[in-house]
């Protein structure tokens, strides 16, 4: 058995990096902790120092109930240990009671349990700034807004700021840790004002969807900065960080652990109550449909004065409040109707979905390749011959660039030969092997030329700034939307008229760890093969050029192809430069397409494994032999002892004899 001695030990826990407040002690001796209970504020540390006996600080499984502690952050326990001295430093740095116990047989039934209660966070007014709310609003769904409305951050400063940009901050999606300062503030503020940042959409009147919102609250803020991205993209179970120079300095929920259960706040919001917790709104409270905080659910705290509030109230109106208090006269009737502009049936002066009631045009035959499950209409363009397709259009390349927010999302497309509209087309993202989920973001109606590349991504501004001089090298750039969102694991589908005709990795496979997994790079198509940057290769990089893995397109350096180079091999890669270690091979006695190599009787059992050629269906009826050949191909009239030859009969069939 090995033996492991630890002098000192230092575990960190939790979503942020705190420097320690306090150090406290727990002394470890005579079956019992002291204190064996210890409260003690968020980013202190506890140092336990063993005085006598053999213990340990057990924080996984209780060993009087045989079930885990279930402690708010996972955490490493202290190592059984007999000689005196310290026995490690935690630092906790994620509120809530810990509970732990020494699991040396009978100590914690003798009393050897403890516990360390960790308070929230109080704002420090050493911190001159602080995160006051994080709201994810409902902000998509009509004509006006969408994308990425609704997305903001509340700031406050607690002192006069006369340079914010030394203040940054970050999304953690999806938790899985920490991405570093992502979007640094900038101008200054007094001591008291409300900072709200937020994200622009891509609607008519996105632009202004928080001055919209919020209505007459919006002057609450007296800093409102747009970021003109989309940051901050959280997703209402995402944590955020507020970073001072490249210090963590205040936080919401997380940032090490998997996103948030529940939701918390999607479409909702989360404000800071006065003692430092978190007023979590909850899921959908603000999901109403009127995109106004007066008529929300929820309303934002800021904008809760207490007073009247201005706004229709009959219930049975489409605009009803239920927080107004005064009836304004602004009530609208409830009309049903199809909203989708693109229904054979839409309503332009409905304001409440139909149930089913939508109305399209497309292929209705379940047997043809571009068979559309929503089409109540017939319109004659089923497909059923992928020979009637251009194919006119390839995918070229797949971009999960490490930038900020979704800005380095795109798809590189190259065109083939000459297309007059390019709107036939159309891209799928098969998210996490989830199977395809058909066509999520169509092309626009344009012409473009053979050879032209064409550039699909989330931000134009952000791939101009990362790809530099050889931007130019794309003859358009189309925006995307919010539905071209691979991750670095996910398939992508070409489709034309509702057909696919090229797939990227496979819809069906989550593609971590997987041979074409390009997350935080990109995968590139060289003749008939896909190449890559390598996984992470553009962490770090504010530009393609100083990436460890220069785009494809940008780069004149020749492109390692990645594949089998063993001629042997079933996938065998005549264009592959580097061995990928992937050359998959045939069976013994069987060829590539699983048939046997040698198969005289035709029975599907190779002859090398038959031990009864042929005889089944030789005693099966009457035949006559007509010949017998050796292994060569010789005829024999004479089969001479010990010697294999074949029987052939009248009937066709084979049988493999060794004469005794």
């Amino acid at each position: 058995m090995k033996h492991f001695y630890f002098k000192t030990i230092f575990f960190f826990i939790g979503s942020i990096s705190i420097v320690a407040q306090t150090t406290h002690q727990v002394l470890v001796a005579n079956m019992s902790y002291t204190p064996n209970e210890l409260s003690i504020e968020l980013g202190d540390q506890v140092t336990f120092i063993l005085e006598g006996g053999m213990h340990d600080v057990n924080f996984n499984i209780s060993v009087l109930s045989g079930e885990p502690f279930d402690n708010p952050a996972e955490i490493m326990s202290l190592p059984m240990q007999s000689e005196p001295g310290e026995m490690g430093t935690i630092t906790f740095d994620v509120p809530g009671t810990y509970n732990y116990d020494c699991s040396n047989y009978g100590h914690a039934s003798s009393g050897m349990v403890g516990s360390i209660t960790v308070n929230p966070a109080q704002v420090s007014s050493e911190n001159a700034l602080s995160i006051q709310g994080v709201l994810d609003l409902h902000g998509s769904g009509n004509d006006l807004y969408g994308g990425y409305d609704g997305k903001a951050i509340h700031l406050v400063a607690n002192t006069d700021i006369t340079d914010l940009s030394i203040f940054s901050l970050s999304v953690a999606n999806n938790g899985g840790g920490s991405d570093g300062p992502e979007y640094p503030l900038s101008g200054s503020a007094s001591a008291g004002d409300d900072i709200l940042i937020y994200s622009i959409g891509n609607g008519p009147s996105s632009a202004s969807f928080f001055a919209d919102y919020f209505g007459t609250c919006f002057s609450q803020f007296e800093i409102t900065i747009a970021t003109g991205t989309s940051f901050p993209d959280v997703n209402g179970d995402d944590p955020v960080e507020l970073f001072q120079e490249s210090l963590v300095i205040d936080y919401y929920g997380d940032v090490n652990g998997p996103a948030m259960e529940g939701d918390p706040y999607e479409d909702s919001w989360v404000y800071r109550n006065s003692d430092g917790s978190w007023n979590e709104a909850g899921e959908d409270c603000d999901d109403d449909g009127n995109y106004s905080v007066y008529s929300s659910g929820c309303i934002y705290p800021i904008c809760d004065t207490g007073g009247d509030i201005s706004g229709c109230t009959d219930e049975t109106a489409f605009n009803y409040n239920p927080n107004a208090t005064i009836d304004d006269g602004s009530c609208v009737p409830e009309l049903e109707g199809c909203m989708d502009e693109g229904a054979l049936n839409y309503d332009m002066d409905a304001n409440t979905w139909c149930s089913g009631c939508c109305e399209y045009e497309g292929c209705m035959d379940e047997q043809a390749l571009n068979y559309d499950s929503d089409a109540t209409t017939d319109d004659g363009s089923c497909i059923y011959d992928t020979g009637s397709l251009t194919n006119a259009l390839s995918l070229k390349g797949i971009l999960d660039l490490s930038l900020p927010s979704n800005n380095g999302k795109a798809i590189h497309l190259v065109a083939t030969t000459d297309i007059a509209d390019l709107s036939i087309f159309g891209v799928g993202v098969a998210s996490n092997g989830g199977g395809s989920g058909g066509i999520d973001q169509d092309l626009p109606v344009m012409s473009i030329s053979a050879g032209d590349d064409v550039l699909l991504a989330r931000s134009s501004d952000a791939m101009y700034l990362y790809l530099e001089d050889c931007y130019a090298e794309f003859e358009y750039m189309i925006q995307a939307g919010s539905s071209i969102s691979q991750n670095g694991d996910d398939a992508i589908e070409l489709f034309e008229q509702g057909v696919v005709i090229q797939t990227f990795g496979d819809v069906d496979v989550d593609g971590t760890d997987q041979a074409w997994e390009y997350t935080d790079s990109w995968a590139y198509l060289v003749g008939d093969s896909w190449t890559y940057g390598g996984v992470n290769c553009t962490d770090g990089s504010q530009t393609s050029a100083t990436s460890d893995c220069p785009y494809p397109i940008c780069s004149q350096t020749p492109i390692d192809i990645y594949g089998c180079m063993d001629p042997s091999a079933c996938n065998y890669n005549a264009n592959a430069t580097q061995n990928d270690g992937s050359c998959d091979y045939a069976d013994m006695y069987y060829d590539c397409d699983g048939n046997c190599i040698n198969d005289a009787d035709l029975d599907g059992i190779c002859d090398e494994l038959d031990d009864d050629i042929g005889l089944n269906e030789i005693l099966s009826e009457k035949a006559e032999l007509i010949k017998m050949l050796d292994v060569l191909g010789r005829v024999h009239t004479v089969h001479h002892s010990g010697l294999l030859l074949f029987y052939i009969y009248d009937n066709g069939k084979v049988q493999g004899v060794v004469k005794k």
